[in-house]
């Protein structure tokens, strides 16, 4: 969805599965849990269906919301188009990405997820040290062929230098990965994994506050007699402290995650610093070789 249609579209809607799950955890308890859930769906059922009024989050609301996921968005596709790009082995980088969730479960604040990082007898991290890179394969592929020639002669001597050379490539190589890696993926990463994460949790608590006071609005509506509209406009009263209260909450964090945007550049900048380090310091490499083949 294009960053207008998120606007248009109001953002922050619950769909069917979050109201599932409001109902499920409401109608799962006693008293009055059940009748909150209850009047959820009831409410998200009629406003769905044009039949009920519901309150409309303010623009500046809207756009902020919908800015904060475009980039979430969108920084997320960019960064695993840049794990195609640097590391094109399937398996190899959801062994990485894997294990890299494996060590961000270790410092969690759910003990759950800690206990069971623990039991995971799995590399912390990533294989970005041990893995051997495409250049060290080629480079040892090279050089024990030159070996098994003989560097007497001079395919045999050329194919030992040039697998020296590529072999020292992928070292570079593997210092190149481990600085974008630290410097790119991982800040990256946190902001996926933790920022964002109560960013949606957040959201889907003022969309359900929103439903609870949408749905005593309605009782209001509906009360027929003065004992019932005393109670529910309490109620109301109640809905509306709690909406306002979500609703600062949610847009504190929004607040703060816009104003991170500089942060990414930054994180990209640092990208593109370690492609130029990387690129200039094997192309020297190569240009030496190159000049020591020619003599």
């Amino acid at each position: 969805m294009a960053y207008s249609e998120r606007i248009s579209a109001g953002l922050g809607s619950l769909n069917m599965e979050d109201l599932g799950q409001s109902l499920r955890e409401g109608l799962g308890t006693l008293g009055s849990m059940s009748v909150k859930g209850f009047d959820r769906a009831k409410q998200f059922s009629q406003e769905k269906m044009g039949n009920a009024v519901k309150t409309e989050y303010d623009m500046e609301y809207i756009q902020l919301a919908a800015r904060v996921e475009a980039t979430q968005t969108n920084v997320n596709k960019s960064a695993n188009a840049a794990r195609n790009f640097l590391q094109p082995n399937a398996a190899a980088r959801l062994e990485d990405m894997f294990n890299e969730k494996v060590t961000a479960a270790e410092t969690s604040t759910n003990a759950n997820l800690r206990d069971l990082a623990t039991k995971i007898p799995i590399r912390r991290g990533n294989a970005i040290d041990s893995r051997s890179t495409y250049s060290e394969i080629l480079g040892n592929h090279m050089k024990a062929g030159g070996t098994e020639i003989g560097d007497q002669t001079q395919v045999g001597g050329s194919l030992i230098q040039l697998g020296n050379t590529f072999i020292n490539m992928g070292k570079m190589e593997k210092e190149y990965l481990r600085d974008v890696y630290d410097n790119f993926f991982k800040p990256f990463s946190n902001h996926l994994q933790v920022e964002w994460a109560n960013i949606a949790t957040e959201k889907r608590r003022l969309d359900l506050a929103r439903l609870d006071l949408d749905a005593a609005k309605s009782k209001v509506r509906g009360a027929r007699t003065p004992e019932a509209m005393q109670q529910n406009e309490q109620k109301v009263r109640e809905c509306q402290a709690a909406f306002d209260r979500q609703y600062e909450q949610t847009k504190i964090l929004l607040t703060d995650a816009d104003r991170k945007s500089a942060e990414f550049s930054n994180h990209l900048e640092e990208f593109v610093r370690s492609q130029i380090n990387f690129h200039e310091n094997a192309k020297k490499l190569l240009e030496e070789t190159y000049a020591n083949m020619k003599k």
